[in-house]
């Protein structure tokens, strides 16, 4: 019996998605140690930051000439490349209009950080139409597995030996308060950490993981893609699970759940229950559930606040649930109130690092609304919409298993962003948004080719029987 040829590692599946998937988790470590410990100038550490636009600049500006000398993949125009396009033209013209036809007066450097923000990562959605070999590639899933595992064993740590004042040596609170100019978030403790690395279940104060991310929302939110690629990859990819295996992802939800972060942690059981289903493996997803709720039962023991936290949760009497709300009430009517949009950087953290009052704060789809109006949310919806179709799709009648479980990837990545993105700008996490919109720009090509594919292998005409 012939071994599988595995197919030849081109550019973007041997360099670029490589470097891409092991930098941008530890980018924010790596700038903080420049930064905060190391004390370089900071428009040195900034230029050094600036390495991931660079790159995706680098990388449109290859497929652009690829595609002029002939040499890229063939592919056909989608409606979601209408609708990517799109949102990016709508927030250029803002960039580039808003004073002088909206009459709207904002910083420069807040309208270059709504943009970066909002839509710049939206390029990797072409860099993916261009690069669809990364979905016949084994090491695409295997690589960010074995990085959500390294993280998330960063994260076990973390918890147990780094105490607040070792984030501070390792320059945290510097490059959170001086680097990024977000000291609004670190209010309320004497260590100039961000706010959210605490939180409290019951009468006990809980130190929440931030991993290499150094912020637990930073940690929590990458797992909207990085779990549906590790649970694919564990249930999908391989064939013998072995102690070792089951053990690298019994950390993964260990990390996930040492970030104590309510909506991404439901986010998360809800994308592995119907990753399993679309596996076909209904057994592990009762399997599941019974160990979830044993695992709920342990940490009640631990934790004896923890029915009141998850109740409170639940019936949204928390404290973060009255700021949702309460953003959420100043979206409403910030939207009603100039349908046409704010301008680029008005809300959350761009607004928030360029010295501004957000004008709402804590949702995805408002920032949107909000920012670039009622055209560029039904843009950013039409994304949603057409990504989860054609990875649907891909997922369910693709002709590789390598091609179903990304496609299953990005699905359910898509299913967890809209979800999430109810109490969150979930685009700030760079791991998110690079490689989702890269994979989905990867699996739109598949779509196309497989459907390509079945048209050929379709009978023409009346087919007639032997006489």
């Amino acid at each position: 019996m012939s071994e599988a040829v595995l197919p030849r590692k081109s550019f973007f599946t041997g360099v670029a998605l490589p470097a891409v998937s092991w930098g941008l988790p530890f980018h924010s470590l790596i700038v903080a140690i420049l930064f905060g410990v190391l004390h370089f100038q900071a428009n040195t550490v900034r230029m050094f930051a600036a390495w991931k636009e660079l790159t995706v600049v680098g990388l449109v500006a290859y497929v652009i000439i690829r595609a002029i000398t002939g040499r890229g993949p063939k592919v056909w125009l989608s409606w979601i490349d209408i609708a990517v396009g799109s949102l990016l033209v709508i927030a250029f013209a803002f960039f580039i209009g808003s004073g002088s036809l909206l009459r709207i007066e904002l910083p420069r450097i807040a309208e270059l950080y709504g943009f970066r923000d909002g839509v710049f990562f939206l390029l990797l959605y072409f860099v993916g139409r261009a690069s669809p070999e990364i979905a016949d590639d084994p090491d695409t899933l295997r690589r960010l597995y074995i990085i959500t595992v390294l993280t998330c064993a960063i994260a076990v740590v973390e918890r147990f030996f780094v105490t607040p004042d070792r984030l501070v040596l390792i320059g945290v609170a510097s490059y959170i308060q001086n680097f990024l100019n977000a000291a609004p978030f670190t209010a309320g403790n004497p260590y100039g950490l961000p706010m959210n690395y605490w939180t409290t279940i019951g009468s006990t104060t809980v130190q929440r993981a931030g991993s290499v991310y150094l912020s637990s929302q930073g940690f929590a939110v990458p797992f909207l893609v990085l779990l549906p690629v590790s649970t694919a990859w564990f249930f999908g990819a391989i064939k013998h699970r072995t102690a070792t295996v089951k053990l690298d992802y019994a950390i993964i939800w260990i990390g996930i759940l040492f970030s104590v972060t309510r909506m991404t942690i439901i986010v998360c059981a809800i994308q592995l229950f119907v990753m399993i289903l679309m596996l076909r493996k209904p057994e592990w997803a009762v399997a599941g559930l019974v160990t979830g709720f044993v695992v709920f039962l342990m940490l009640i023991v631990v934790l004896p606040g923890l029915p009141g936290f998850v109740w409170d949760t639940i019936t949204w009497q928390t404290g973060s649930s009255a700021s949702h709300i309460n953003d959420w009430s100043k979206g409403f009517n910030a939207f009603f109130e100039r349908p046409w949009g704010w301008g680029l950087g008005t809300t959350d953290e761009s607004a928030i690092r360029s010295g501004l009052d957000p004008v709402t704060a804590d949702n995805g789809y408002f920032k949107y609304a909000i920012e670039l109006g009622a055209q560029g949310l039904i843009a950013h919806l039409a994304i949603y919409l057409g990504i989860g179709i054609m990875s649907f799709r891909v997922a369910r009648t693709a002709s590789t298993e390598s091609r179903r479980l990304l496609g299953t990837v990005v699905f359910l990545t898509t299913v967890g962003v809209v979800i999430n993105a109810i109490t969150g700008v979930v685009f700030n996490a760079l791991v998110l948004s690079y490689l989702y919109f890269w994979f989905a720009g990867v699996i739109v090509t598949v779509a196309q080719r497989e459907a390509a594919a079945k048209e050929v292998r379709a009978p023409i005409g009346p087919v007639l029987a032997p006489a």
